[in-house]
């Protein structure tokens, strides 16, 4: 066994006891055929390899997109000026120069580890707030769609609720855009109230647009969530009303064909669908599905939420196999 291959074994026992995942590979070639099926936090990389040096496959890991951040060290021995250059030059962040005490080897491995996940944060948090709704500030359609299908994905047993006002044009046109604009605020702080009250603050909220909301809870909790959106808003809303309308209990507009109507106060309306009752693979099949049940959801008056009990029925079945809960 030559020296760099007792390095290998030295490093990844060493690593593999402070608890890290460690894949080995003993050429570059390998390295590169590892690296397809899973992405790793950090490469260590010697210079002197079988086949490709170091230098050359760290370049090679650069040309990938999935890769480009991930950040890589080079391991080796006394490393020259120019090898320093040439390194840093094809992508390295970070050099160990052998022999090193194992103190600060592992400390630089958990310091690059550490910032690359700061980074990578980083950007998540940029990409919400890029995506986010101007108004309540909520995560818009590109982070829900992620969201989502991450959950799918990962198979979890998530319910999503998909929430939105019934009246709520009404409301604009006798109140204007201003008084609109606050009643979508209170609904978006209601449903993270009822978020913190109900599933300890555990859950996703997201704002589609106008008066549309999307909810993503722990599927046990999603019930007691609707019943509790359900009573925070019906306490809540009147107060966005003059005190005449909100005694008698609704207002007088025109409807789309220029007729006089009364329409009662603003309600909101939930269709929650568990991704478990269904063998889901894509975000659109869930959004289909939500948007029949929030069509049942604003066919009963009131605030309330239509949970869809089918599993796996196609939609023809949805009526019958869907009771209506959590109503007013």
């Amino acid at each position: 066994m030559d020296d760099a291959d007792q390095d290998l074994r030295v490093h990844a026992a060493t690593l593999r006891s402070q608890g890290f995942e460690i894949v080995t590979a003993g050429s570059g070639e390998e390295a590169l055929l590892r690296v397809e099926a899973d992405v790793p936090d950090l490469f260590l990389i010697t210079v002197k390899m079988t086949g490709m040096d170091g230098f050359a496959l760290c370049e090679q890991l650069k040309q990938d997109a999935r890769l480009i951040n991930v950040p890589v060290i080079f391991v080796t021995d006394n490393p020259t000026s120019e090898a320093i250059d040439r390194g840093y030059a094809a992508g390295a962040v970070d050099y160990i120069s052998k022999p090193c005490h194992l103190s600060e080897f592992l400390a630089r491995v958990r310091t690059h580890i550490r910032l690359h996940r700061l980074l990578l944060e980083v950007a998540r948090l940029e990409e919400i707030a890029i995506d986010a709704n101007p108004l309540t500030h909520l995560p818009g359609n590109n982070t829900i769609v992620s969201t989502i299908q991450d959950a799918i994905d990962q198979k979890l047993d998530q319910t999503v609720l998909y929430a939105d006002l019934d009246n709520f044009k009404a409301y604009n046109d006798h109140y204007g855009f201003s008084d609109g604009d606050d009643l979508l605020l209170f609904t978006a702080e209601t449903l993270q109230t009822a978020i913190r009250t109900v599933c300890g603050g555990k859950g996703f909220l997201g704002h589609v647009g106008g008066d549309d909301f999307v909810l993503m809870v722990d599927a046990a909790k999603a019930e007691a969530l609707g019943a509790e959106i359900v009573r925070q808003f019906d306490l809540g809303a009147p107060a966005f009303y003059r005190d005449e309308d909100a005694e008698r209990g609704y207002i007088e507009g025109e409807d789309r064909l220029g007729h006089l109507v009364r329409f009662p106060l603003a309600a909101i309306s939930m269709g929650g669908v568990r991704l478990q009752r269904y063998n889901f693979t894509r975000y659109l099949e869930v959004a289909s599905v939500c948007a029949e049940v929030k069509h049942l959801a604003k066919a009963v008056p009131g605030s309330n939420l239509f949970m869809d009990r089918r599993g796996c029925a196609p939609s023809s079945e949805l009526i019958e196999a869907s009771p209506v809960e959590a109503r007013r």
